[in-house]
């Protein structure tokens, strides 16, 4: 619904009307008749007010369009549109518990003013207050259907409530009306990487470039997607692709593609992004893990060492640190310190599999195959779909496996483990 207005009289004949009214008789009909020609006089200069103030607020000048709409106000109190237009003034002057008040009164004279509902869904939502937002911002979309804004508000309001299987029937519901909206897929794909759908999302992201392609931010959201879902060359093209968009060297985009490297088996570039990014980042443990991960795939175990170090020390609630030092010290032969920091490693990991498996495969080749099923059960409960901790999980019950040198866990296909399954 649009705002009801009210029509706007010419200056001279609201002039000549108060004149005619002035040069009358007296008595009640000539009365209601000058009432109704100052409440003519005072819309009219309430709505001169309201524009003065919307090319003031457009304009970023706040102090005269306040000054402005309560003038209109005063004039004209029933008009909710001046009302709506003060809430936004006091928005984007950070006075949100006035905003409110003014997005309220609006939808008290006007109920069915989708705008002001989405507006007091914006100042609830900003108030983390992700329920009552998306009261609002359900009203405004229902009220306007045809709005994809008001769609898309209401949308990512469920998503703050976790509510990811209504935000995503709500999303398709429209998306053949919406065809051509980039925003809808981009959501989409937002949905699917929350539900843990990563090639899903890259999918609908890549859809989502086609219909705007000079968007930066959505060709990172690809490019991660990409990763996620391990389509590791897909991601690097797109990491290539970002950097010749930015002015600057991007820290993040170097590490994403030094991880693409990794993947890619590329390790000699990947080793050296990897230094260059110690370089830039030396405090970033991400970049540590992302070199620790890489020389315990080459079997730089004097490197492997010092990046567990530096991992600790910067992040010791992180797994990886520990993880790699167990590595270490299994390496050099000291299975009690080595099993002693991977069981730490594991305990600071329960949603990972990797520290799981790294553990069970010490202990198995120690021997201790009871343990090593331990250990392998506690990476399929961290990950039931990992494959890796499928197969040794399966290996070993199945035909343990013998002791030996010590390796990075290996998937169903006998491929090492890579980097980017860290995290």
């Amino acid at each position: 619904m649009s705002c009801p207005r009210h029509p706007i009289f010419s200056l001279a004949g609201l002039v000549t009307a108060v004149l005619l009214v002035g040069c009358s008789g007296g008595g009640g009909y000539h009365e209601e008749m000058r009432s109704s020609a100052r409440e003519r006089v005072a819309i009219f200069n309430a709505q001169l007010a309201y524009d003065q103030a919307t090319q003031a607020f457009n304009t970023g000048r706040f102090d005269h369009a306040m000054r402005q709409i309560t003038a209109a106000i005063q004039q004209y109190p029933q008009n909710p549109a001046y009302y709506l237009l003060q809430g936004r003034i006091l928005m984007e002057t950070h006075r949100l518990e006035r905003s409110i008040h003014a997005f309220e009164k609006a939808i008290e004279f006007a109920p069915t003013f989708a705008e002001a509902h989405y507006y007091a869904g914006i100042v609830f939502q900003r108030w983390s207050n992700d329920a009552r937002a998306y009261e609002h911002y359900l009203q405004a979309h229902e009220l306007e259907s045809s709005s994809v804004q008001y769609l898309l508000a209401t949308a990512e309001a469920l998503i703050s409530l976790q509510q990811y299987d209504d935000a995503l029937v709500l999303v398709e519901s429209k998306l053949d009306y919406f065809e051509h909206n980039a925003a809808m897929r981009q959501l989409l794909g937002q949905i699917a990487l929350l539900r843990g759908d990563a090639p899903r999302a890259a999918k609908l992201f890549a859809q989502a470039r086609l219909l705007n392609p000079d968007d930066a931010m959505l060709l990172d959201e690809l490019a991660h997607a990409q990763y996620a879902a391990r389509l590791y060359g897909q991601c690097y093209e797109s990491v290539k692709r970002l950097q010749k968009l930015s002015k600057e060297e991007n820290p993040a985009l170097m590490l994403l593609e030094a991880r693409c490297l990794g993947a890619m088996q590329r390790n000699t570039e990947a080793r050296n992004l990897f230094l260059k990014m110690t370089r830039i980042r030396p405090s970033d443990p991400e970049v540590w893990i992302g070199l620790g991960s890489l020389a315990w795939e080459l079997g730089d175990f004097r490197r492997t060492a010092l990046c567990s170090a530096r991992i600790i020390a910067l992040a010791p609630q992180r797994y990886e640190g520990y993880m790699l030092k167990g590595i270490y010290e299994q390496h050099k032969g000291n299975f009690e310190q080595a099993t002693g920091l991977l069981r730490r490693a594991a305990g600071l990991a329960p949603t990972a599999a990797l520290p799981h498996l790294v553990l069970g495969r010490t202990l198995e080749e120690a021997g201790d195959v009871e343990g090593a099923l331990r250990a392998y059960t506690e990476a399929l409960r961290a990950e039931p779909e990992s494959a890796d901790a499928q197969a040794l999980f399966q290996g070993l019950s199945l035909a343990p496996r013998p002791s030996g040198s010590f390796e990075p866990p290996t998937s169903a296909g006998g491929r090492r483990v890579q980097e980017g399954s860290i995290h």
